[in-house]
C-alpha cells in the first residue's frame, strides 16, 4: 500500500492531527459514549456521511488508513488514555451478540425494501419485455448493461461528492453551502449527461461494432437507448435531489417517493407493452422508465419545496455566478466514485458482452441471471449498510469489545442467509426463469447458469459482509483493491478461458466471477477476522477529537448510491 512517508499525507492530515490532547480525546470519547446511553445502544439519526470517519473525503480515504501508525501526535495511544481516564470517560456500551444480530436484522429491512424497489424500476421492464421474445429480452440486457456504464454509473460515481460537500457543510451548519454545493452537482451532472445523450442516441453503430453479428438485436438496443436519454435528466436530479436529503439525515423521502413509483411503473410497463389500444410493444418499456425517472423528479423535489429539506435551498439564483465557480474539489472527489463503481460495472459489461457473441439464446439467458443475482444482492447489500454503521459507531466510542461483536454477528449472519439464498435459488431456478420469458431453451439455460448462481450466493454474503466491517473502519481501500484484482486480474481471464477455450459458454463465464468472488470474499474475511482493533480505533478517535470543532460528527447509516439502479 502507500509508504509510511507519503508526503501527500503528512501536508494533508498530520498537522491537522498534531493538534489533538489527551484532554480532547478525552471529551471525545465520553460525549460519544454518553450519546449511545441515550440512544440506548439503537442506530442514532443519521447526521453526515463523513460520519463514519470524520472529515474524510473519498479521495484520502486510502492515505489514511495506511497511515493508522502516524494518526495522532500524543506521546500515549488512544488506548492508554482511555484506560487510564476510565473513571471519567464511563464504561463501553453493553451489548451482546444476540443484540447486535437482532439489530442487524431490524434495520436492514427497510434499506433492503427500498434497494429492492428502486432496482424494481428495471427488474418490471426486464420482465414485461421478457415476455416478448428472447431477442427482446436480450436487447433489453444489453441496452441496460450500455446505460449503465457510459450514464448511471458516472452519475452514481459524481453525486458521491456530495456526500462529503453537503455532509460537512451541513454538519458546520452551514446551510445554504449545502445548497450551492448541490446546485453546484446538478449543472456538473446535467453538463456531463450531454455526451453520453449523443452517445445512446448514436448507439447503433457502435453496439454493431462490438456485436456485429447480430444486426436485430443492435437495433432493438439502440432503440431503447434512444428513448431512454430523455429520461436522463430526471434521473439525475432525482439522485442529487437523495444525496441532499441523505446529508440532512432526510431518508425516508426517497422511500416515499420509490414506494410510490416502483407500482405505478409497474403499471405502465404493462399498459404501454401489453395493452391492445395504446401499447407500444417493446418501445413501451424505456418509455415507463422515463416516465417514471422524472415522475421520481418531481415527486422528491417537492418533497423538498414543500414538506422538508427547503431549509437548505440556496438563498442565491440558480443562474448566479456562484454554482459556476469553485469545480474543483467536487471533480476531485468525483473521480475516485466514478472510477470505482465504473471499474466494478465495466467488468460486467465485458462479460454481456462475451455472452451476446454467443448468440441470443445465451444474451438473454445472461439476462436472466444477472437480473435474478442483482436482486437476490439487495439483501447482503443492505445489512452491510447496517454493518459498517454499527461498527464505525463503536470505533468512534473506542469500544473495541462492542466493535467485535458486531462483526461476529455480522459475519455469523451472512453465511446463514447466503445458505438460505442459495437453497431457494437451487429450489426455484426453473420457477423464476419461467417470470421473464416462454422459451424454453432460455430457461432450461438460464436455470442451469442458476445453479452457479446459487453457489454465488455464499460468497456473495461474505462479501459483502466482510466489505461493511472494512468500510466501517475506514479501510474500504482493501476491499476496492480487491476487487479490481478480482474483477480484471482473475474474473476475466478466467471467465474468457472457460467460456471459449473450455467451450462451457454461459456457464464458462460465471465460473469465473464466482472464483474471483471467493477470492475477494476470503482474502477480505482474513483482513476482517486479522483487524487490529487497538489501532483503527486510535486514529479514528485522534481524527475525531481534532475535528470536533469543526465538524458536527455522528455515526450514521447512509444508504450508498451504488448497485440500487444499476441494471443488468
Amino acid at each position: 500500500m502507500n509508504n509510511e512517508n507519503t508526503p501527500l499525507i503528512h501536508d494533508r492530515r498530520l498537522s491537522h492531527i498534531s493538534e489533538v490532547d489527551e484532554n480532547e480525546v478525552v471529551s471525545y470519547v465520553r460525549q460519544k459514549r454518553q450519546s449511545i446511553v441515550s440512544a440506548q445502544n439503537d442506530m442514532p439519526r443519521p447526521a453526515s456521511t463523513t460520519a463514519l470517519h470524520p472529515n474524510r473525503s473519498h479521495d484520502d480515504t486510502v492515505s489514511l488508513t495506511s497511515q493508522v501508525s502516524h494518526s495522532t501526535a500524543l506521546s500515549q495511544t488512544v488506548s492508554e488514555i482511555l484506560l487510564h481516564h476510565s473513571q471519567d470517560i464511563g464504561p463501553e456500551p453493553k451489548t451482546t451478540l444476540l443484540r447486535e444480530t437482532r439489530l442487524l436484522l431490524k434495520f436492514s429491512v427497510p434499506i433492503v425494501i427500498t434497494f429492492l424497489l428502486q432496482y424494481s424500476l428495471t427488474f418490471a421492464s426486464v420482465l414485461s419485455v421478457g415476455r416478448l421474445g428472447s431477442t427482446e429480452l436480450a436487447a433489453v440486457s444489453l441496452s441496460s448493461m450500455t446505460a449503465n456504464i457510459s450514464g448511471y454509473a458516472i452519475i452514481q460515481g459524481v453525486s458521491t461528492c456530495l456526500d462529503t460537500l453537503c455532509a460537512q457543510a451541513f454538519g458546520k451548519k452551514e446551510h445554504n453551502q449545502v445548497g450551492v454545493a448541490f446546485v453546484r452537482c446538478n449543472y456538473l451532472l446535467l453538463l456531463c449527461c450531454i455526451p453520453t445523450v449523443l452517445i445512446w442516441t448514436n448507439s447503433g453503430s457502435i453496439l454493431r461494432v462490438i456485436v456485429s453479428d447480430q444486426l436485430e438485436l443492435c437495433a432493438l438496443a439502440s432503440k431503447y437507448l434512444k428513448v431512454l436519454s430523455i429520461g436522463l435528466p430526471g434521473f439525475i436530479l432525482f439522485e442529487n435531489a437523495k444525496h441532499f436529503l441523505q446529508c440532512q439525515g432526510i431518508f425516508h423521502a426517497s422511500t416515499y417517493v420509490l414506494a410510490f413509483c416502483a407500482p405505478v411503473n409497474a403499471i405502465l410497463n404493462y399498459v404501454l407493452v401489453w395493452n391492445k389500444t395504446i401499447g407500444a410493444g417493446f418501445i413501451g418499456a424505456p418509455i415507463s422508465v422515463v416516465i417514471t425517472n422524472w415522475l421520481m423528479c418531481g415527486l422528491l423535489y417537492g418533497y423538498i419545496f414543500f414538506i422538508d429539506g427547503y431549509q437548505c435551498w440556496p438563498k442565491q439564483n440558480l443562474f448566479n455566478k456562484v454554482f459556476f465557480t469553485n469545480w474543483g474539489r467536487m471533480i476531485r472527489l468525483s473521480i475516485p466514485g466514478v472510477l470505482m463503481v465504473e471499474a466494478e460495472w465495466l467488468a460486467f459489461e465485458i462479460i454481456t458482452f462475451q455472452a451476446a457473441k454467443l448468440g441470443t439464446t445465451v444474451l438473454a439467458a445472461q439476462s436472466i441471471v444477472s437480473t435474478t443475482l442483482v436482486v437476490l444482492y439487495q439483501i447482503p447489500f443492505g445489512m452491510s449498510v447496517v454493518c459498517s454503521t454499527r461498527i464505525a459507531w463503536y470505533i468512534g466510542t473506542a469500544s473495541s469489545h462492542a466493535a467485535k461483536l458486531a462483526t461476529k454477528a455480522s459475519l455469523y449472519t451472512s453465511v446463514v442467509f447466503g445458505f438460505i439464498n442459495c437453497a431457494i435459488l437451487l429450489t426455484f431456478r426453473h420457477s423464476l426463469a419461467k417470470l421473464y420469458t416462454k422459451e424454453q431453451e432460455v430457461i432450461e439455460v438460464a436455470a442451469k447458469v442458476l445453479i452457479v448462481g446459487a453457489a454465488y450466493q455464499i460468497s456473495d454474503f461474505i462479501s459483502c459482509s466482510t466489505g461493511g466491517v472494512l468500510r466501517g473502519q475506514g479501510r474500504q481501500y482493501i476491499g476496492g483493491i480487491l476487487n479490481l484484482i478480482g474483477y480484471y486480474l482473475i474474473a476475466l481471464p478466467c471467465a474468457y478461458y472457460f467460456a471459449f477455450i473450455c467451450k462451457f459458454e454461459l456457464i464458462g463465464l460465471w465460473y469465473g466471477m464466482i472464483i474471483a468472488l471467493l477470492v475477494v470474499s476470503f482474502s477480505q474475511l482474513y483482513f476482517t477476522v486479522t483487524s487490529d482493533w487497538d489501532k483503527i480505533i486510535d486514529e479514528c478517535v485522534s481524527e475525531g477529537a481534532a475535528d470536533e470543532g469543526n465538524v458536527t460528527i455522528d455515526a450514521h447509516s447512509l444508504l450508498p448510491s451504488m448497485s440500487s439502479t444499476l441494471v443488468v
